[in-house]
């Protein structure tokens, strides 16, 4: 099934901001921070609709405990894909996340979180370029022309490597850019 990109839909960041309200009261102390990052958190850019949520775990909190609570909640577990520090978790669209005793009738989008162990870098990293792309419309334009492109060479059976892989050296390129700035500041 080819990779789906659809146009901006203002609505993920209000979901967006309901499932992070949800998860910092299920998570408590637990997480020192939720950031909405992603195409989705991009307002004008085109996107998968499929919101992804980072949590950065508080120190001492169990990525183990947070996982097996979620998985109650209709998460799916992906393991440490990508980095043994962050645990990738799926979930597909459907009610909103509640602890038992509550109840939302309103359907949250498919999203992907990141449990992210205290002291992981990506949760920044991901921060940072989703600044540079809100606040640099030329450069969230030229994403969106890659992603356009990678998705029609990702095919009708979107491979996911190459969708992904192709816009790596993109994404460094910007975050060493901003780093380089932020090193001329200070």
């Amino acid at each position: 099934m080819r990779i789906s990109l659809l146009p901006h839909d203002p609505d993920w960041i209000r979901q967006a901001d309901l499932l992070m309200n949800d998860l910092r009261h299920l998570l408590g102390t637990r997480a020192e921070g939720l950031d909405h990052v992603g195409s989705t958190a991009v307002p004008g850019l085109i996107a998968k609709p499929k919101l992804h949520i980072d949590i950065s775990l508080a120190p001492g909190a169990s990525a183990d405990t947070v996982t097996h609570e979620l998985l109650h909640l209709g998460y799916h577990n992906l393991g440490t894909r990508f980095r043994d520090d962050e645990v990738q978790m799926t979930r597909p669209a459907g009610p909103r996340p509640q602890p038992a005793g509550t109840k939302h009738q309103e359907v949250i989008i498919a999203h992907r979180i990141c449990l992210c162990a205290f002291g992981c870098p990506s949760p920044g990293l991901r921060r940072t370029f989703r600044d540079a792309l809100r606040s640099n419309e030329s450069l969230a334009m030229r994403y969106a022309a890659l992603k356009q492109d990678l998705s029609r060479k990702a095919g009708q059976d979107a491979d996911w490597e190459l969708y992904t892989s192709g816009k790596t050296s993109f994404i460094e390129d910007v975050l060493s850019s901003r780093k380089d700035r932020a090193l001329i500041t200070r």
